[in-house]
């Protein structure tokens, strides 16, 4: 076996395994020596004993696997049902207590008879109760009579509850460019608090952006929601966007209710791309209010989970670029994805609230929906709105008419009668098909007529003819992927809106991307036709070759507004916190050469970014970030490189610091405490959760390293993995007269607890010599001899064990 670092250690494998393994006897012994008589009760002791084995040695590995006295945090498993983690009592001879928290984790009935004891007559009443105890991956499962399990009309007991911590969420980021004789700076502070308290969730999102010593404040959202899991539904209260499966939502201050399923449609992520010709600020706004601000380096760039206020409005996104200017282009609704409605029911109840500097009138609103399955391969979604002059109801029809294809339609009547009285009608249709491996298509379209309001619309207080005009009539986009194994990927995509007045425009993106070997290459386009032509067209290319196993070298190509630039950078990833990357860029229109600069760095609780540009016309920019969270704790304050999501855990390795864990958002590390945050949990899902053993100093020893958590949403799980220092020595042994031990023979405590077995030449290897009990060594045939040996008062915690010559006395 080897140690973390893939050094042989001598008889680690026989000090790793706990001495309760049955399944050690044939790991340990030579095949052959396992001799049972035909009945298969016991080893054969002569047999063992001419093969120098001591068969009480032999007979206790045959003992089945058990945990050692006293309590045990494990994951209990009952008739095959996972129960979560539990605190488990076992006696001295390893039998199990069935005490009332067992019994209530494992939703077991309460035998009648001695309910004050500690340990309770379960095994009496049920005496077929098989257990089965594994030590190695800290669980315990339970095969009961179905008699013994308490009736239940849902089963949600095995994922953990509750916890308290509050949490920041932070997304901070700043740009200062020099233009000759001009400057400007911005900055924005995307920002998430709250807490969880009972499985409750609370939170309260807002943006704070800077722009030449002008700031302002945007106030998003504050809410509190809970799942009700026996029930299956999210309740939600204060400022929250209301969701409706085939309306679309407005930002209200009010309740509402909603199958838990239906949650993963609220705030609907989106993906927004687009192409920077400079490092540059990018703003996103849905019905006129700002909801993500950003700053991206120079080329393509990929937005993801952008959280909408809603799935039916259209997203404007500004590019201000260091040399001051702007572009603007919209995305359609249609072609950031519908999606089917989750299956499940939601009613609402609120008043419109104002976001930002818009002016409105506040009514207030009542919304239903319903969305379920007709058939396996069609389903359903119905809805109804209505608020003081406005009406609105629609429904939803999806359809799998075959093998990967989904077709949806959908239509939804609104009525205004706030200034005069318009109607009108809207219809959705849209339709995805994977027509092989390679192929896959997605094509959407809407048309509303012109007295079609919703409900944002007409909480405007001015609304003129030419603004209703100016509403568009219809949408459509088209989108294409195709795959090959060697010739690579290639998507394209174009959407088209057009308005009463006669106005339309186009927006088009394509890239294609392969790998020749570790060679990568890539390219990526985006154009936009008619309407507001303060965009140029923009092409990208880019080739990405290795220069060792963490360095790569890059050259591009891009042309934007008929200016071409070209360039070659190099990037490296030092570890697993710091990584630079550098390039020169040069105009092939006035010959200006651009160097840059960049270094991201994870220092173990946040995430930094600094980027640094520089022309030869004096131009400079600076550009820099952090992203992170903070989990405040009932046992301190606990720092996240990542944000920290709805349902997460703290977890602790002892006291030490500097440990790298693994968890679903990626790794994290331990602070001075020793603890870390698990940032985000599947809710009512398994995330697993793993230490590094290599970051563990080679004087520690860990029990398990492996956790998988199972929470139930707004839970803050807890998480220690037992950590303990040892000293570990491996011994040359000789006896008084000179002469070597033979392999095999048994090391053992005083009181006959089995360490460890004699190995080739002589050696004993000890796991932990800070055990001061004195140690026997016992050969086949001979009589035991005390194991004597000295090492320095201070062991080395540098080496994974020592080495010292030890001696085995006669009593």
């Amino acid at each position: 076996m080897t140690d973390r670092d893939g050094e042989a250690v001598p008889g680690i494998s026989l000090w790793r395994a706990p001495p309760f393994l049955a399944g050690l006897a044939l790991a340990l012994l030579p095949a052959g020596l396992l001799l049972a008589d035909e009945t298969g009760g016991s080893f054969d002791p002569q047999t063992l004993s001419q093969r120098g084995i001591d068969p009480a040695l032999a007979n206790l590995l045959l003992q089945a696997p058990r945990f050692t006295a006293g309590r045990h945090a494990l994951n209990l498993n009952v008739n095959g049902q996972r129960r979560g983690r539990v605190d488990v009592t076992f006696d001295q001879t390893g039998a199990l207590c069935f005490d009332r928290a067992l019994l209530d984790a494992g939703n077991l009935k309460l035998p009648e008879a001695s309910v004050d004891t500690r340990c309770l007559g379960f095994l009496e009443l049920y005496p077929q109760t098989v257990i089965e105890q594994e030590p190695a991956s800290l669980s315990l499962s339970l095969v009961v009579p179905t008699d013994a399990i308490r009736p239940a009309v849902q089963d949600v007991s095995g994922y953990q509850t509750g916890g308290f911590a509050a949490l920041l969420n932070y997304d901070l980021t700043g740009l200062y460019n020099e233009y000759g004789d001009d400057s400007n700076r911005f900055g924005s502070a995307n920002t998430e608090v709250g807490f969880n308290a009972g499985d409750w969730i609370v939170r309260s999102r807002q943006v704070r952006t800077w722009q030449d010593g002008q700031s302002r404040t945007t106030h998003l959202d504050a809410y509190a929601q809970r799942t009700f899991a026996a029930q299956q539904a999210v309740f939600q209260a204060g400022q929250i966007n209301l969701y409706n499966p085939v309306l679309a939502g407005a930002q209200i201050t009010g309740a509402q209710v909603l199958t838990e399923t239906a949650l993963q449609d609220q705030n609907q992520g989106a993906t927004i791309d687009g192409i920077a010709n400079s490092p540059a600020q990018v703003e996103i706004r849905q019905n006129g209010t700002l909801i993500h601000s950003t700053v991206v380096p120079a080329g393509p760039f990929s937005l993801t989970d952008v959280r909408r206020l809603n799935s039916r409005s259209d997203v404007e996104v500004t590019v201000k670029e260091t040399n001051g200017e702007e572009r603007r282009f919209t995305v359609p609704a249609a072609m950031l994805g519908l999606g089917l409605p989750a299956p499940g029911y939601s009613v609402a109840a609120g008043q419109v609230r104002k976001i930002g500097d818009s002016e409105g009138a506040q009514p207030w609103v009542v919304s239903a929906g319903w969305s379920g399955a007709l058939h396996p391969q069609v389903s359903l979604s119905a809805g109804v709105l209505g608020a003081e002059d406005y009406r609105a109801a629609g429904a939803s029809l999806g359809w799998l008419p075959w093998r990967d294809s989904q077709l949806q339609f959908g239509v939804q009547g609104a009525q205004a009668s706030r200034r005069g009285k318009d109607q009108g009608l809207q219809t959705d249709l849209s339709w995805s098909q994977r027509l092989s491996d390679s192929w896959a298509i997605t094509t959407a379209a809407s048309w509303r007529s012109l007295g079609y309001r919703e409900l944002e619309d007409s909480t405007y207080t001015t609304d003129t003819r030419e603004q209703r005009r100016s509403r568009y009539r219809d949408q459509q986009s088209a989108t294409a992927s195709w795959s090959h194994p060697m010739l690579g990927a290639f998507s394209a995509g174009v959407s088209r809106s057009s308005s009463y007045t006669g106005d339309g425009s186009t927006r088009a993106l394509a890239s294609w991307g392969t790998s020749v070997g570790r060679v990568s290459v890539s390219a990526s386009a985006e154009w936009q036709v008619g309407g507001r032509k303060q965009s140029d067209d923009s092409v990208y290319l880019n080739i990405s070759l290795p220069l060792g196993e963490n360095r790569r070298a890059r050259a591009w190509a891009r042309n934007a507004g008929g200016e071409h630039r070209i360039g070659a950078g190099l990037s490296e990833q030092l570890n697993d916190q710091l990584s630079y990357r550098v390039g020169v860029e040069r105009d092939s229109r006035d010959r200006e050469v651009e160097s840059s600069l960049g270094v991201s760095a994870l220092p173990y609780y946040s995430q930094l970014d600094f980027n640094y540009t520089r022309s030869d016309a004096e131009r400079a920019s600076y550009q820099g970030g952090a992203r992170g969270g903070v989990v405040l704790h009932g046992d301190g304050l606990t720092f996240s490189p990542y944000p920290v999501r709805d349902t997460f855990a703290v977890m602790s390795v002892g006291e030490m610091a500097g440990i790298k864990v693994s968890t679903p958002s990626g790794p994290v590390w331990t602070d001075w405490q020793g603890q870390a945050v698990v940032p985000q949990l599947s809710a009512y899902g398994r995330s697993p959760v793993e230490v590094q053993t290599r970051s563990l100093p080679r004087n520690a020893d860990i029990s398990n390293g492996l956790a998988v958590l199972s929470a139930g949403r707004g839970a803050v799980d807890r998480v220690e993995f037992g950590v303990a220092l040892t000293r570990r020595a491996l011994l040359s042994v000789t006896r008084d007269d000179g002469t070597s031990l033979p392999r095999g023979a048994a090391v053992s405590t005083g009181d006959g607890e089995f360490v460890t077995l004699v190995q080739e030449g002589s050696q004993v290897f000890l796991p932990n010599v800070l055990d001061q009990r004195p140690l026997w060594i016992k050969a086949s045939g001979r009589e035991p001899c005390r194991l004597d040996f000295e090492l320095p008062d201070k062991g080395d915690p540098q080496v994974y064990f020592e080495t010292t010559a030890a001696r085995c006395r006669q009593p």
